[in-house]
């Protein structure tokens, strides 16, 4: 066979499936863009309710502006929307060296995106009710402890997804967070 001879063969090849050459790169392509996207990441938070847990401990300081701040336990519940807004309920009970821990429930609502495998969410109302009585922590107290939430709330944070149905939110600054849905 002669090197015209396979030239020839390699061209009537290519004219004769140009075609289904050109579907499979584009199916790659179109592969390779979908899972490389931010769109998957937001198909897979609008699909279902979130929740995460949180436990802090505080150690014990010459701090004024937490008082006799021990621990805090947070348990959340987030829904993010197709048009892009979230509501976040969250139960924060904060614990001193009194048994009887104060409880602040939180609802949270804002605007969220997904941008370069980043969960930006911005708050844009907040409503807060306390319960439980704590002699320890007096009302300046909670005003910090609500500002540090609302700081918080308002992140960049990586996301990684784990499975579909638990993902590992990352801040920028310090520690993680673990949505899981049941």
């Amino acid at each position: 066979m002669s090197v015209n001879t396979h030239k020839q063969s390699i061209k009537h090849f290519i004219f004769k499936y140009w075609a289904f050459i050109l579907l499979g790169l584009s199916v790659m392509f179109s592969a390779w863009l979908y899972f490389s996207s931010d769109y998957k990441q937001e198909q897979l938070l609008i699909s279902r309710e979130w929740q995460s847990r949180t436990v802090s401990r505080i150690e014990e300081t010459e701090l004024e502006q937490l008082g006799m701040l021990r621990r805090v336990e947070q348990t959340s519940h987030v829904v993010y929307l197709p048009n892009k807004t979230y509501s976040r309920i969250t139960l924060m009970r904060l614990f001193s060296d009194n048994d009887q821990p104060l409880t602040i429930h939180i609802s949270e609502s804002g605007s969220w995106d997904v941008s370069g495998k980043y969960l930006l969410t911005e708050p844009r109302e907040f409503k807060d009710i306390t319960s439980g009585t704590n002699e320890d922590f007096k009302p300046e107290h909670l005003k910090i402890i609500n500002q540090i939430y609302r700081m918080d709330a308002q992140q960049s944070r990586r996301m990684d997804i784990i499975d579909e149905k638990t993902i590992l939110l990352t801040s920028l600054s310090y520690g993680s967070h673990i949505l899981y849905s049941l």
